[in-house]
């Protein structure tokens, strides 16, 4: 035998010998006289297009105290077999935990190690296959532990979960969370899991050096004991960098659905691993996307549980980005869902409000320095209160495409999540002056239009609500300026135009978000200039650019008012420069201050 082919078959062993035992085939039966569902452990052609991935497998299939979940290992061999012989993942890049191994903290753990092998600007996925619940009040629930029960669940809180998975040098994050609670064991309102965001971490917290060190001291020790202290910080930081994130949940409440229809088998994760295979590509170009998926996962659902009481709602959330490529494998159909002697209206079912896949348009900023600030010799309507520029370096961070919308907030105030705005408190620009309680026309509110006359708590409230949080001023300023910092507007040093910005020139009111796609700025993010002015993180302070750090400033501990960037529709050209920054009372709600939120 030559030796190249001796040594591709030691590699060969070798690997087989890493990898557990996977299932041949995983194809579920259909219901009386349907088709049977496909087999989503068939060999593929392999790509080899994610060697820099990562992978966290869970299943729980054996429960102590509450129902099993019958499937979950076959279709988590399904998942691994896919990831490693399709996509390239080394099986040292994948974990794989089985019933009591997923105990206790082990899972925490194992994503840990996950997280510490994913290769930068490389995908994490997260798959989780079991049962899961939502307490009152917890916006995110919990993946249960094999020894949960229906009176004390135990197991992994996902807000813990998609904080640790979701920040980092990698780039992307695919949760895949397939459990609800087992009908008769709790209450049904609160089964399963709502997909939620990816949780914000503020940049500059938790992140100080040691303060002792009993190699400190002098000489080499000194320099050794520094140079590790630099080295863990920067690690630290680039740990609290989000990826751009998307996840999948099988619903929550009674719309929470396990299993396929007419099969013991889960649901979610064997109809997402359908997907990527090429179910979901509708459009027949070989990619499927986040939505695309969403999509197809919540169509044969509807169709399998047609007529039922409550009508499968699975959930998705993130940023929306294609999934797989070249994967035009043909998957079930809707008349291949039903018994033979049923029908349905295919154009009717598709045309249902079916589940909502909630795209999050932020936009990452890279890490890096830039100037914050303005420097005089460009700029000659440079205020005190903008002096001195620095140079200041910024961990990566993500922010939203556009500002929030009155849509947007409505949304937050009907699931509780905020209060509503008093527009009767709001000071509102007349024509004449600010008054305090003035009618804002009816024109400002339109749903599309950005939400103004929200105080910063209520601003920093939506946030949160949404996983988020309000942007730094040296965010916000970044966010402006681009990775070239010498612009004075976001989109250059052209002066603006009703093409660029909603100006005092171009209208009494505001205008659709995203209506001016000239004043981008270089990073694509709309509106930073004109429209509405934007709510920030920080206090104000005159002089706070000559008291700020080199890294992630944050601005004063404490001050009477909040700082607010961007001109609005007010406002002139001196106004709309990036650099330009004022204060606000925080307690008011103002007609020309609306926000955006960062991650």
């Amino acid at each position: 035998m030559p030796k190249a082919q001796r040594l591709a078959g030691l590699v060969s062993s070798t690997l087989l010998a890493c990898a557990p035992e996977l299932p041949r085939s995983v194809q579920p039966s259909g219901r009386s006289g349907a088709e049977p569902w496909p087999d989503i452990a068939a060999p593929m052609p392999a790509r080899r297009d994610s060697r820099g991935d990562a992978a966290l497998i869970v299943s729980i299939e054996d429960y102590s105290q509450l129902p099993d979940r019958p499937g979950a290992h076959a279709v988590a061999g399904a998942w691994y077999r896919y990831l490693w012989q399709t996509r390239g993942l080394r099986p040292a890049r994948i974990s794989w935990l089985r019933d009591r191994q997923a105990g206790g903290d082990s899972l925490r753990k194992a994503l840990q190690q996950a997280h510490g092998r994913v290769g930068k600007d490389a995908t994490l996925w997260v798959v989780f296959v079991g049962h899961a619940a939502t307490a009152a009040g917890d916006a995110h629930g919990i993946l249960l532990d094999p020894d949960a029960s229906a009176g004390r669940w135990r197991g992994t809180p996902v807000r813990g979960l998609l904080a640790l998975a979701g920040h980092g040098l990698h780039r992307r994050l695919i949760a895949v969370l397939d459990g609800c609670l087992p009908e008769g064991t709790g209450d049904a309102a609160r089964s399963g899991l709502t997909a939620s965001g990816l949780p914000a971490l503020a940049p500059w917290a938790g992140l100080a050096p040691r303060s002792h060190d009993p190699m400190r001291g002098s000489g080499l020790g000194a320099m050794l004991a520094e140079t590790r202290d630099r080295v863990a910080l920067d690690m630290a930081r680039r740990g609290r960098e989000p990826a751009d994130a998307v996840v999948f949940t099988a619903g929550a409440g009674p719309a929470c659905r396990e299993d396929l229809p007419g099969a013991d088998t889960p649901a979610l994760s064997y109809l997402l691993l359908g997907g990527l295979r090429g179910w979901a590509d509708i459009s027949g170009d070989g990619r499927v996307s986040a939505s695309e998926a969403h999509r197809h996962v919540d169509l044969l659902l509807r169709t399998g549980y047609h007529g039922s009481p409550a009508t499968p709602r699975p959930q998705a959330r993130g940023v929306e980005f294609t999934l797989a490529h070249d994967a035009r494998e043909r998957g079930p159909t809707i008349a291949g869902v039903l018994p033979l002697d049923e029908t349905i209206d295919e154009r009717a079912l598709a045309a249902e409000a079916g589940a909502l896949f909630v795209a999050e348009p932020m936009l990452k900023i890279d890490r890096g320095r830039f100037t914050l600030g303005c420097r005089s010799r460009r700029d000659r309507a440079c205020e005190a209160d903008e002096r001195p520029a620095s140079r200041v370096f910024l961990d990566s961070f993500a922010i939203d495409e556009h500002e929030v919308t009155w849509r947007d907030y409505a949304a937050c105030v009907a699931a509780g999540g905020c209060e509503k705005i008093a527009v009767h408190r709001c000071e509102v620009w007349t024509g004449d002056a600010f008054v305090r309680g003035a009618p804002l026309a009816d024109a400002f509110m339109r749903e599309d239009h950005p939400v103004v006359c929200a105080t910063w708590a209520q601003a920093a409230a939506f946030c949160a609500w949404r996983d988020k949080r309000l942007p730094t001023e040296a965010e916000w300023e970044r966010a402006a300026r681009g990775p070239d910092d010498r612009h004075e507007y976001p989109w250059g040093d052209a002066p603006p135009t009703c093409q660029r910005a909603q100006t005092h020139e171009c209208g009494p009111t505001t205008a659709p978000v995203g209506s001016h796609p000239a004043g981008r700025s270089p990073d694509g993010v709309h509106d930073l200039a004109g429209n509405a002015s934007e709510w920030v993180a920080d206090w104000y302070h005159p002089r706070a650019y000559a008291r700020s750090h080199g890294h992630n400033p944050a601005g004063p501990d404490r001050g009477e008012v909040r700082v607010v960037r961007g001109g609005s529709f007010y406002d002139g050209p001196g106004y709309l420069r990036v650099s330009y920054r004022y204060g606000l009372s925080p307690q008011w709600g103002y007609g020309t201050v609306g926000f955006r939120c960062a991650r």
